[in-house]
């Protein structure tokens, strides 16, 4: 009798059960009841096993047998293999018995985090191969692999639908690369600072044409468990280098396209090293090719990633961490990651409306993310609100559909050449544009450095202020909240974000306080400035240009609103 049961549990074996099972099944039936088969898989044995040894690992599969022949009877149960078990019983009361199960299975393991994921499959009548529904029980019970607390899943007919999908995803992955039902499509990053497009993200888009439009949330899930995603990532760079090749050869102006990795292409092939050998054949340069990374892809092999991102930047790739705050270690990975931007999960801004707390949370991360010298992007940008909020909390580059949606390469040439497009930044003034952006109103640190010492007697919460300067004309290009305050109370007419002539600026400005503006934008001279008002009152300011744009020549400088006094001072040159 030894080859009808497990040599371990006593529990029949996998071919017996089979027979004991289907007669079982056929019973239920008869007396009206609805049969459930459930697959067992009880995470965490390999580690058990490693950590307290085999023996103990077999007492432990022992101890599991006993709950559920307690539960199911003992020639309802069987162990398959391993540490998966599978048992038959009516559906009555089921989920009541196998959450005292789960009860009863965590007082055995105590603290150990060892949860048992259930795959349920309910038999409709009796002429179902038993053998059927225990491996639909096991593909239930596979849907869980994800979860780390003992849990129930129920094949039906939305699971069954979703299997045929990954079936024909994975056996059509091939044919959709080589006839090209996977397109790439485009959504433009706009720098906040000058509303053109500084980016783009590649986005891979499937049309089948018997299928229709795969949802990517379907066939990227499905490619990755497959361990296929590498072969689209790369097809991917491969559609946005010939982009830029067409580009290029049009005259138009070529952005830096950005690229999604997934963990198991790192897995599957030299990632770093296909991509490069992609770019230099196609005589480009490393600077159009942006890696994107999520949080969760670094943290799942920390010290590898590490290597990997070092790789891509050393060879001139930007690297930028996506997802930024969908995970709990963020932080972490910032402090001990070296990154050039971060792109902050579009969950943040659909929780700017549920209360003030999301935006604090969102304006501080900002902040952080700046005093770090890091880039920021947000997506999901999708009012003028939205776009209003992040530009004044100081967000480099917005992206989402408040702009445009994802668009193939076709329908952009056709809007470029409409003139109904964003306009694209050119890469010359890009370096300038990434200054102003990355530039910090909401702390004074960009004016200590070694002048620490001369604002001593100053506070250093206040208005902020970046003004561009041409050779005739002046506009605030970014200020943060305080400063708008300031100045609506301060100024009869301020300057706007419209270039405005020097000879149009109200008198008491341009007689006391242009001058030094002037002076600052051409010199680079750091200078104090005390702006007598007819009041009595005296605004104490801090100027220093902090770029040059190469194109333009346009000169931008940060001023800082120091405090407002009656006392009389000096104007000082630093």
């Amino acid at each position: 009798m030894e080859r009808f049961y497990d040599n371990l549990t006593g529990l029949p074996g996998m071919t017996y059960f089979y027979e004991l099972a289907g007669a079982e099944c056929k019973r239920l039936i008869a007396l009206g009841n609805v049969p459930a088969v459930m697959f067992f898989d009880i995470s965490g044995m390999k580690q058990y096993n490693h950590k307290y040894g085999f023996r103990q690992g077999d007492d432990l599969l022992i101890s599991f047998s006993a709950l559920i022949t307690d539960q199911f009877g003992d020639e309802n149960c069987s162990r398959f293999a391993k540490d998966h078990f599978v048992a038959i019983s009516d559906n009555r009361d089921l989920e009541y018995k196998l959450h005292s199960l789960f009860d009863e299975w965590k007082k055995i393991v105590d603290t150990l985090n060892m949860p048992v994921r259930v795959g349920v499959y309910e038999i409709d009548t009796a002429s179902t191969d038993i053998v059927v529904a225990c491996d639909n029980a096991k593909v239930a019970c596979d849907m869980l692999r994800k979860t780390y607390i003992s849990s129930i899943s129920y094949y039906d007919k939305k699971l069954e639908e979703d299997i045929e999908r990954k079936e024909y995803i994975i056996s059509n992955f091939e044919k959709a690369l080589c006839e090209r039902w996977i397109n790439v499509y485009y959504q433009p990053i706009v720098r906040a600072i000058n509303g053109c497009v500084c980016d783009e993200e590649a986005l891979a888009r499937w049309i089948d044409p018997d299928k229709g439009f795969l949802s990517p949330a379907d066939f990227i899930n499905t490619l990755e468990e497959a361990h296929l995603i590498y072969k689209l990532d790369l097809y991917v760079v491969d559609r946005i280098i010939e982009k830029l090749k067409k580009i290029r050869a049009m005259g138009m102006i070529p952005v830096p396209q950005s690229v999604n990795l997934s963990r198991t292409d790192f897995d599957e092939c030299d990632m770093v090293d296909e991509i490069c050998k992609r770019v230099d054949a196609a005589g480009l340069d490393h600077q159009l090719i942006t890696v994107e990374i999520t949080e969760s892809i670094v943290a799942s092999d920390f010290d590898y990633m590490k290597q990997q991102v070092k790789r891509f930047r050393d060879l001139g790739f930007q690297v930028w961490m996506d997802d930024f705050g969908s995970g709990y270690s963020s932080l972490d990975v910032l402090q001990d990651l070296e990154f050039d931007l971060i792109k902050f999960d579009m969950r943040f801004l659909h929780k700017l409306d549920d209360g003030r707390n999301g935006k604090i949370i969102l304006t501080d991360l900002m902040r952080m993310a700046t005093a770090l010298g890091l880039e920021t992007v947000c997506e999901g940008v999708e009012t003028g609100e939205h776009e209003a909020f992040l530009k004044d909390i100081g967000c480099c580059k917005l992206q989402g559909y408040y702009y445009t949606k994802p668009l193939p390469i076709e329908r952009i040439l056709e809007r470029y050449s409409d003139n109904d497009h964003i306009r694209f930044e050119t890469p010359v003034e890009a370096p300038y544009f990434d200054v102003l952006g990355k530039f910090n109103l909401y702390d004074l640190d960009w004016a200590l450095e070694s002048e620490k010492e001369d604002f001593d007697r100053f506070y250093n919460s206040m208005p902020m202020v970046i003004m561009e300067l041409s050779n005739d004309s002046v506009r605030i290009v970014r200020s943060n909240a305080s400063y708008r305050e300031f100045a609506a109370r301060t100024f009869p007419r301020n300057v706007g974000s419209e270039f405005e002539r020097f000879d149009t600026i109200p008198q008491q400005h341009r007689g006391s306080f242009l001058p030094y503006l002037i002076e600052c934008a051409d010199t680079g001279k750091r200078i104090f400035v005390d702006e007598h008002f007819p009041n009595g009152n005296t605004v104490h300011t801090f100027m220093r240009r902090i770029a040059i744009n190469p194109v333009t020549g346009i000169r931008s400088v940060a001023i800082a609103v120091l405090s407002v006094t009656e006392d009389i001072k000096t104007v000082t040159d630093i």
